[in-house]
């Protein structure tokens, strides 16, 4: 699974709110839209299907640190893992 960095997450959490504030004040078609919108980027980004869970999960992540995204190699591409050697020779 790939993992938001903090700066997506902030910028999804500070979108949402937003959102959020905007339709409260004055809903809207748009803005009832933009809500939702909003609120599905979240789930997509945090891996839940629901706004409350996801918001949970982005807390989380933003506390304990989202996983470092890593680049890849010159190349673009990386080596496959390879399997360690059988030290059994038991003849079936």
């Amino acid at each position: 699974m790939l993992h938001p960095t903090p700066g997506d997450l902030r910028a999804a959490l500070s979108c949402y709110a937003d959102a959020v504030i905007e339709d409260e004040r004055h809903s809207t078609p748009d803005t009832v839209r933009r809500r939702e919108d909003t609120a599905y980027t979240l789930c997509v980004m945090t891996g839940v299907n629901e706004v409350r869970q996801a918001l949970h999960t982005a807390d989380t992540l933003l506390r304990t640190g989202a996983p470092k995204v890593t680049t890849l190699p010159k190349g673009g591409r990386r080596s496959a893992p390879t399997r360690p050697k059988r030290t059994d020779t038991a003849a079936v």
